[in-house]
């Protein structure tokens, strides 16, 4: 026996180093896959110097890991997933490995192909009724214009739509696509909602539903303007966005308004494709529309990364395209019979030719639908008169009226979002002033790109620095500004142009001292009209709580107005007075005049003359650069 042990002992050694190098061999490759991009990228990993491997997953789901170490070291996680890839079927397939994370299958299978994990691929119903059998033929990037009836959406809105392939599609509204936002209670308030977005406050997730609901959502109830950006991937990417799509829904992240938001984690799932890159990286914070002009600058495999660019007008923008396609007698009918002193059943109407017949129907419609939104809870008079419409319309024969749209330049071809302003200035109290201004993401009245809501201004950061006789101060630091309007084109019931404006932020109290600066918090409603095609006027009463600085009072009240003239895309015109009554001080009621002009040079460039009056005459000429 000790004769025949000794025989086989150099073959038991051969056969046990063998194994040792093979698991060395393993052991190394599993540690170079664990920290390679892709990997990384399906765990959502992200460098944290409080970590032991120096990454943590911003993922802090614990279903999201197959150990309880995976959120931390990307190698434990990718052992364990093997093993469990491993794993032998249960009674419920959907709760295996292979069907709860089917693009970390796929990644594996591509890498480690002839591994025993990969030998027995199980069916996953619940992930194949979802993506219909594989029958997802194309993605696409849908952005949602700014609205400012949400906080969430000031600078727009980005999802994920799934294109099924046509032989398997009932229609296009019943594809799927895909949501990530914040985790937002009820109670919470816009200014609460600011701070706690900002801080940090709210988990942010993802969800999925048929893209009906979202097109509803935002173009019919909310009134924004959509565009669909097809992507041009091969099929395998196609397959792995979808699949790790499906791994990441209801997972928890930390939301950040500014960087971590909907821009930055759509983009995130579709960077899980080799070689496809479409965050934006310049800056420490991302906004959605700059993540769209990346995807349009952006390439794969030496071509472009977009297929097609789609626009899906809202229900606003569908109506007043119809309305401003009206002729001048059919304007007046519509009219007629909105403030009711005619009736579709009159000859005004019934003698008309059917064209004209078609044409002041379908607008009037889309007015009832647009005036009683949602029209399933509008007022009964609205619903029996879009009802009657209704009817009138069916008994005329099939067709469309011709519709002048007007299609608005598609947001991955505007102007970069970030804006510096440098300028001269004379002040008459005080003398000339150099002057510098930052607004990391630009949102102005005198802007009329689309993506933005016209007339409205937006401010999340704008400061103003001046110079003058070698000394620095700050002239004002916006730290949060609103300016919403409803643009009210029409005039007719129901479209008169609510608005209202919210500013927090630190400013010179008058432009006579330059060592006066004052918080201020200000808060006004009014009413906006579109007097023409080019011009916007718009009434406001309102008031401001600041600190009592060189007995200006701790607020005042106030009333103003402002002009917006847009002679052209590249020029407009701001004018505006505020009328001020102090309170708590003897100081008397003053006015405040302002004056600005921008000329858009090019995309990059504008040149801008402005004049205020408040104290002192300030006159100033700035040169500005968008980036």
């Amino acid at each position: 026996m000790s004769r025949f042990l000794s025989g086989i002992r150099p073959y038991l050694l051969v056969f046990l180093l063998t194994s040792l190098v093979a698991q060395a061999d393993t052991s190394t490759q599993l540690s170079k896959l664990a920290y390679e991009p892709g990997w990384l990228k399906l765990g959502h990993y992200e460098v944290d110097g409080a970590s032991p491997t120096g990454w943590l997953s911003a993922i802090h789901s614990d279903d999201f890991f197959l150990d309880a170490g995976g959120r931390s070291d990307p190698l434990l996680e990718l052992q364990a997933t093997l093993t469990a890839f491993a794993a032998p079927p249960t009674d419920d397939p959907d709760k295996h490995a292979q069907c709860r994370f089917p693009a970390r299958w796929q990644w594996f299978r591509a890498r480690l192909g002839d591994h025993p994990a990969f030998s027995t691929p199980l069916k996953c119903p619940a992930f194949d009724a979802w993506t219909r059998s594989g029958s997802v033929g194309s993605l696409s990037i849908v952005f949602a214009t700014g609205y400012l009836g949400n906080p969430a959406s000031y600078y727009g809105h980005t999802l994920l739509k799934f294109n099924f392939r046509d032989d398997q599609a009932q229609t296009r509204l019943m594809d799927v696509s895909v949501n990530y936002g914040a985790i937002v209670g009820k109670q919470d308030d816009t200014l609460t909602y600011i701070f706690k977005s900002v801080l940090g406050g709210y988990d942010g997730g993802f969800s999925h539903i048929h893209f009906y609901f979202h097109n509803h959502n935002y173009g019919d109830i909310e009134l924004r303007d959509l565009w669909e950006y097809k992507l041009d991937l091969p099929q395998d990417a196609v397959d792995l966005v979808v699949a790790h799509a499906w791994e990441v829904l209801g997972k928890r992240y930390t939301y950040h308004f500014f960087r971590h938001n909907c821009a930055y984690r759509m983009a995130e799932i579709l960077q899980v494709v080799d070689g496809l890159e479409i965050i934006p990286g310049k800056w420490p914070w991302i906004i959605p529309q700059a993540m769209i002009e990346q995807t349009g600058l952006a390439q794969y495999r030496g071509k472009s990364l977009l297929a097609s660019v789609s626009y899906l007008p809202s229900r606003q923008s569908r109506f007043y395209d119809k309305y401003r396609s009206l002729s001048v007698p059919e304007v007046g009918l519509l009219k007629e019979v909105i403030e009711k002193q005619h009736t579709l059943n009159d000859p005004g109407f019934q003698d008309l030719p059917t064209p004209s017949k078609q044409a002041v129907l379908d607008t009037l419609i889309d007015y009832y639908q647009f005036v009683g939104n949602p029209l399933e809870i509008a007022p009964r008079d609205t619903r029996q008169e879009y009802v009657k419409a209704l009817s009138e319309r069916y008994q005329l024969p099939p067709g469309l009226p011709e519709v002048n749209s007007q299609q608005p330049v598609s947001p991955h071809l505007s102007r970069p979002l970030g804006w510096f302003q440098a300028g001269w200035g004379h002040n008459s109290a005080m003398g000339g002033v150099l002057s510098i201004r930052i607004r990391p993401a630009y949102y102005d009245v005198l802007d009329s790109e689309s993506g933005q809501v016209r007339n409205a201004a937006l401010i999340m950061g704008d400061i103003q620095l001046n110079v003058r006789q070698g000394k620095g101060y700050i002239k004002k630091l916006d730290m949060v500004g609103v300016e919403s309007v409803n643009p009210g084109l029409t005039g007719l019931p129901g479209d008169n142009g609510s608005a209202w404006k919210l500013h927090v932020g630190v400013e010179q109290q008058r432009l006579n001292c330059d060592d006066c600066l004052v918080p201020r918090f200000q808060g006004d409603i009014g009413y906006g009209k579109q007097l023409s095609e080019h011009l916007f006027s718009a009434v406001y009463v309102g008031g401001a709580l600041q600190a009592n600085r060189a007995d200006q009072g701790y607020a005042y009240t106030k009333a103003s107005a402002n002009l917006i003239l847009r002679q052209s895309d590249r020029f407009g015109t701001k004018l505006a007075y505020e009328e001020r009554f102090p309170v708590g001080t003897r100081a008397g009621r003053y006015g405040v005049a302002e004056a600005e002009a921008r000329w858009l040079i090019d995309s990059h460039t504008d040149l801008r003359i402005s004049y205020e009056h408040d104290g002192a005459r300030l006159l100033s000429i700035g040169i500005g650069m968008y980036w």
